[in-house]
This record gives structure tokens, C-alpha cells and sequence, in this order.
């Protein structure tokens, strides 16, 4: 019975690994499949059936031949098509606008209006160090601060403090050709330090009426901000070329409908150029509309040796007429992306389905043998005359409810704080679904967890002074302290460790004191009385009452098997409950360290869902296997059974960085791996709060039903 469960529940996580990798491997292969379709004879018959009946749809003729473009067109549309549905159980149409920003409403501009842009930060996916735009040597406008953008608490603690004004002036209606906005000299220094920005893949972020600047790569995917320069590499000789882009030609589109009182701003895209002003003859290198980038005359950035070459910043806006509707401005950004696949849902069901499959499997089990036990055990305490010795999970009943004897307090501490972060959390997902709160806006999710962490400190205080009064701690005031202080302690030591060395690297990511100060106040002033107040309240309870009265001499417990004593068997139970949302941290980490977007808040909530459940129904099942082993420690067990997620988290993390971040710099790979670390220590001790609580109630459970002496 033992090795039969460790091993259905082994192969089970290993399983559902497998599926996971499997739905991964098909959203990232997802793109090489499009470049065979056309060599393949009945994929193509296929593709073209499809491309017919879409035509025919919106009344075009069906193409007698089509290309891999259009393939990746048609279904780019289709994807984002399913990402507007809404509804389980009839399809319903809605607005990407409405998804992502639920309650906003557009701008309506009069011709001649004034338009301001602003500028976030110069940030780069190399690096995860952004820079604050005017640190550059660029031009200023004359107040830059004079339309500025104030953040939110999240935002600031991102490193994203303030949208300052840039220096572009845009007036509704009116195209400006090739505009001088200033010249900066650039020496020896200045190009070194420009060169290694672009080398880092650095991009300028700017935004129009709330819409991000982007433009189009190589793959027709639009990608926001415009990139500072750029390299062109000599396939003959190796040799690398450094250009800077000093010239940005906007194309600004705008809806004219009956239904608005002006004009609605519908897309925003940006082209860089790169061209070296003659200063004598300006109209010579400034005169073509639109400017474009000939290979004569980039403005290269090496091999000027000592020379102080002066540099001139231009711009170029016109503006264009769209049918786009303001509800779908936002469907460029979104199509054709990594998760705008089938694939993304179809991993989420899978996931799903074999959570459901693995649960009632094994409840029909433990249930069955439960019952059996129960029946077995009642029955020979009913017989005065039977001396059959007990057996099984009944024999150690005598110290299954015995306090652990290795750090109580920690232990108490930890199932408290992991359950203020899956309250914290839960109650997050459940406003953002109910659109509540707005997760898509920068820095509120973050905003958002940060508050309802503080607003639970209550749940903490009293769930770790209840488990601590069960094992007979009697210092109420110590653990009040460690509960309030421990992890969020630690990761404000940490944050502003970090902080520190971020401020001396000169990145915009450094978090101003006066925001250190108020999330300091927010703990202190806070969170920290609110834990009191649950601490006070579980504290004045009764002791949680056990069916059974503890031995004085612990039982000795016998020897167990290698998978018992080792640490291995909880660290491969653990990679199960993460199997369950690998696809959901899959996206999440894009959306944090990739800039995409992530709005699935439904998914989200489900994989949630899912992964408490797998945490309860795994650690539950391991400890029936442990109490039929006559082992009674069985407290640090099962919370360690699911916080070993965790570090399948940590480790996730490890191979994201190796395979889809390529940070340059040592400095990058320390911040990241620090914040992981911080996520992956909270994913943990939600996890094993969630496992270890399932036992304690399923332990209760099963000895209040048998007839104990």
C-alpha cells in the first residue's frame, strides 16, 4: 500500500511534467510549423479550405495561391478572434479595449489640439535595468516635467516613477516634415556609452493618448518602443557597425466616426532612421518625405576615433486615416504574439483534466481504505474478548497529535504567513476577474497584492497563533513579532540591499526613499498592528482540541524505507502542484520580464484554484501513507511535501533565464535571480501552509471517527 501510492503519485507528477512540456513545445514550435506548411500537400489543402471560407465570410475571392504571410495573418486574426470571446457555455463577442481596460472611454480631439507625448524609460529586455530618458544625451524640452505622469505605488517600486513630457509636439490633423529639435556633440565617451546601450538591445518607450509607440519587426509582429540604434555585421568580413537613430518619423492614425465629437487617436507607430545631418546643407539630408535610411548616409557611431562629432535630432509626423475602431486599437499589440495560441488554453484544460483524474483516483482510494480501517478498528475496540494487537494508523494515536519538537515557532510562523499570501492573493485574482481592480495598468497588480498583503495581516496573526498555542508555546508575544516580521522583513532588507547598489549602477529601477518610507509605514503602521489584533484573538481561544490523549514517551519509530527518510520524496511530490500552473508562470513571466501582456485573469484564478488543491490532495495522501508507517513526525513533513513547489519554481526560473532572457551583465542575473528567489520563497510557503493545514484536518478527521480507549 505504501509503494503503491508513492508510486502512482510520483508517476502522476511525472505525468503531468510531461504534458506540460509537451503543450509548451507546441506553442514555441508553433512558428516552424507554419514555415513547412507550405511543402506539405495536405496541410495545404487544409489552409486553403480554411483561407476560402474566411474570404467568403467577409466576400472576397478566394487567392489561388497563398503564402506563409498570409497563413500567419489569417491565423494571427483567428487567434485574437477567440481572445474576444467571452462566455463558457455560447460564444460572445466582445472588445480586446474592454478586456484589457475595463471601464475606460475614449478621448475626443478638435483639429488643432495639442497632443502630449511621453516618454517612460529607456528599458531594454537584455538587461531589466531601465534608464531614465534625459540621462541620456539628448535633447530637452524647455519644462519636461510640465505634463509629467504620476505612477502608482506599484509602478514606482518597478522602477517606473514618473512619465515625463517628450520632445515632440503633435497638433491633431497637421503633418510636420523633417523638424530640428536640437544638436548634442557627442566625443570618444558619449559614443562608447551609446554603442554598449545598443548592444544591450536598449529601446526608447514613448506613448500617445495612452497607446504605446511600436513598430513592426522582422516577423510583422509589432513590439513596443523603438530601439536606439542599431547593428549591421558584414557576413564577408565579420566586422560589426554601430548607427544611432537620431531621426523618428510617427505616423499617428485616427478614426473619424459619426459617433465621436472629434478625432480618436487609433494606432501609434514609430520608424527610426538613422542619418547624418549636414548642418551646411540641411534641406539636402532633411528635404525627402518621409526621411528614410540609405546605406550613404547612416550616422555610424565607431571608427570616428577622438572626434567630437555633432549630432542633430529630428522628427517627422503624419497622420492617416483609419478604420480601426477605438475598441481595437489595442489588437495590434496582441496578435500574432507567443500566447495568442490554442495551445495556451488547451495546456490549462489538460492541466486541469488531469488534476481532476489524479483527485478522484486517489480520494476513491484513500476513501475506500480509509473506510476499511475505520470499520476494522471500531469493530475490535467493540470486542472486550479479541487481544489482536492494534495496527496500522491507529497504533500511534498516542503521538500523532504530538507538538514537533524542532522549531514550532518557525513552523507556526511560516503556515501563518503563507496563508496571509494565499489570501492576499486569492482576493487579488477575484477583484481582477470582477474587474474590481485593473491588472493590465503598469504596476497595479503589483499595487494591488502589495495592499491586500497588508490588509490580511490578521489572517496571519491569528492562524499562527492558534497552531502555536496547539504546541504548547507559551511566549505569545515572540511569536506575534516573528509572524509580523519575518518574511516581510527579510524582503525589505533584501529590496533595499538591492536598491542600493541599484542606486550606484545609475538605472532608473532605484526606488525613491520617500516609497521605501511608505511601504516601510505600511508594514509598520499597518501590517504589523493588524497581525496583533488576529494574534490577540487566536491567542484568547481555546487550544484546537485532538480526539486522542498524547503518550508522555514518544514511540519509537521504526525504521523506514529510503524514500521516507529522504528529502527526494518531498521534492518530487512538490514538482506535481507546479505542473498544474506551469503554463500560467509560463506567460506570467513574460508579461513581468518580456513586457507582453497578461489579462487571463479567469485562468489564472482556475490554476490558482488548482494548485491548492493538488497541494491538499497530495500532502493529505502522503501523510496516510506516513501514519500506516507508524511514523508520527509527520508536521514538517507535509508542510515540505508542497512547499518544495517552491524551489521547482526557483529552478523554472533558472532555465527561463537560460533559454529566454540572455541577460548581459552580472548585475541583471543578480536582480533576477533575487526577485525570483523573493516569489519563489511566497509560491512555497503558500503551498506548504495550504498542505500542511489539509493534514492537520484530515488527521483530526480520521481519529475523531475510530473508538479510541
Amino acid at each position: 500500500m505504501m509503494h503503491s501510492g508513492i508510486i502512482v503519485v510520483v508517476l502522476a507528477a511525472f505525468m503531468s511534467l510531461s504534458q506540460v512540456a509537451e503543450a509548451g513545445e507546441t506553442a514555441a514550435e508553433k512558428m516552424m510549423r507554419l514555415q513547412a506548411l507550405k511543402n506539405d500537400p495536405n496541410k495545404k489543402k487544409r489552409i486553403e479550405a480554411m483561407l476560402k471560407r474566411s474570404n467568403f465570410r467577409r466576400g472576397k475571392q478566394p487567392p489561388t495561391e497563398f503564402s506563409t504571410e498570409e497563413v500567419r495573418e489569417f491565423i494571427a486574426e483567428k487567434n485574437l478572434r477567440k481572445r474576444k470571446q467571452k462566455g463558457i457555455f455560447r460564444k460572445k463577442q466582445v472588445t480586446l479595449s474592454s478586456i484589457l481596460f475595463p471601464g475606460a472611454s475614449p478621448v475626443d480631439y478638435t483639429e488643432d489640439d495639442s497632443i502630449p507625448v511621453l516618454i517612460d524609460a529607456v528599458d531594454s529586455k537584455k538587461t531589466q535595468l531601465p534608464f531614465d530618458y534625459y540621462k541620456l544625451p539628448v535633447c530637452r524640452p524647455a519644462n519636461p516635467d510640465l505634463k509629467r505622469q504620476r505612477k502608482n505605488l506599484g509602478e514606482k517600486l518597478m522602477g517606473h516613477g514618473i512619465s515625463k513630457s517628450a520632445p515632440y509636439e503633435f497638433t491633431v490633423l497637421k503633418d510636420s516634415s523633417c523638424t530640428e529639435i536640437c544638436s548634442v556633440s557627442f566625443d570618444k565617451r558619449t559614443r562608447h556609452r551609446m554603442i554598449n546601450l545598443i548592444k544591450r538591445q536598449y529601446a526608447v518607450e514613448l506613448s500617445l493618448d495612452g497607446l504605446p509607440a511600436y513598430m513592426y519587426d522582422m516577423n510583422k509582429m509589432a513590439f513596443r518602443g523603438y530601439p536606439l540604434g542599431s547593428k549591421l555585421v558584414n557576413e564577408a568580413t565579420g566586422s560589426v557597425q554601430y548607427f544611432f537613430h537620431n531621426h523618428l518619423h510617427f505616423t499617428v492614425e485616427y478614426q473619424d466616426s459619426p459617433e465621436a465629437d472629434g478625432y480618436r487617436v487609433v494606432g501609434f507607430r514609430v520608424k527610426p532612421v538613422s542619418i547624418d545631418h549636414d548642418k551646411e546643407q540641411f534641406t539636402k539630408t532633411c528635404g525627402s518625405d518621409p526621411v528614410v535610411n540609405d546605406s550613404k548616409s547612416l550616422l555610424r557611431l565607431d571608427g570616428r576615433g577622438d572626434e567630437v562629432a555633432s549630432l542633430t535630432y529630428t522628427y517627422d509626423v503624419s497622420w492617416k486615416k483609419s478604420d480601426i475602431e477605438w475598441a481595437d486599437r489595442w489588437d495590434v499589440y496582441l496578435r500574432g504574439r507567443p500566447d495568442d495560441s490554442l495551445a495556451h488554453h488547451m495546456s490549462i484544460i489538460n492541466s486541469f483534466m488531469v488534476v481532476i483524474f489524479l483527485g478522484t483516483v486517489l480520494s476513491i482510494i484513500l476513501i475506500k481504505a480509509l473506510r476499511r480501517d475505520i470499520a476494522v478498528y471500531n469493530e475490535l475496540a467493540g470486542d472486550m474478548n479479541d487481544e489482536e494487537e492494534e495496527s496500522g494508523w491507529k497504533l500511534i494515536h498516542g503521538d500523532v497529535f504530538r507538538p514537533p519538537s524542532t522549531m514550532p515557532m518557525a513552523l507556526a510562523v511560516m503556515v501563518g504567513t503563507g496563508a496571509q499570501i494565499g489570501v492576499s492573493l486569492i482576493l487579488s485574482l477575484l477583484l481582477s476577474l470582477t474587474n474590481f481592480l485593473n491588472p493590465m495598468k503598469k504596476g497595479q497588480a503589483l499595487s494591488d497584492i502589495l495592499l491586500l498583503f497588508v490588509m490580511s495581516g490578521t489572517v496571519s496573526g491569528y492562524i499562527s497563533a492558534r497552531l502555536f498555542k496547539f504546541c504548547g508555546g507559551k511566549n505569545w508575544k515572540l511569536n506575534t513579532l516573528y509572524t509580523a516580521s519575518a518574511f516581510p522583513g527579510a524582503c525589505m532588507v533584501i529590496f533595499v540591499v538591492l536598491n542600493t547598489f541599484l542606486a550606484f549602477y545609475g538605472t532608473a529601477r532605484t526606488v525613491s526613499f520617500w516609497t521605501i518610507f511608505l511601504v516601510f509605514f505600511l508594514w509598520t503602521c499597518v501590517s504589523a498592528p493588524l497581525v496583533c489584533v488576529g494574534s490577540f484573538f487566536g491567542f484568547k481561544l481555546d487550544p484546537i482540541s485532538v480526539p486522542t490523549r498524547t503518550n508522555q514517551i514518544a514511540r519509537v519509530i521504526p525504521t523506514l524505507h529510503w524514500t521516507f527518510r529522504s528529502f527526494l520524496s518531498s521534492f518530487l511530490i512538490g514538482g506535481m502542484p507546479f505542473s498544474t500552473v506551469c503554463i500560467e508562470v509560463y506567460f506570467i513571466m513574460g508579461a513581468i520580464w518580456l513586457h507582453q501582456f497578461y489579462y487571463l485573469m479567469g485562468y489564472l484564478l482556475a490554476g490558482f484554484v488548482l494548485l491548492g488543491t493538488t497541494c491538499a490532495l497530495l500532502s493529505t495522501v502522503m501523510c496516510y501513507i506516513r501514519l500506516c508507517a507508524d511514523d508520527h513526525r509527520w508536521w514538517w513533513k507535509s508542510f515540505f511535501d508542497s512547499a518544495s513547489a517552491g524551489m521547482w519554481l526557483f529552478l523554472y526560473s533558472l532555465w527561463y533565464l537560460c533559454t529566454r532572457l540572455h541577460l548581459v551583465g552580472l548585475l541583471p542575473v543578480v536582480v533576477y535571480i533575487t526577485y525570483m528567489a523573493m516569489v519563489s520563497v511566497a509560491f512555497g510557503l503558500y503551498c506548504g501552509s495550504v498542505g500542511f493545514l489539509t493534514s492537520l484536518w484530515f488527521t483530526r478527521t480520521i481519529y475523531n471517527a475510530v473508538k479510541i480507549d
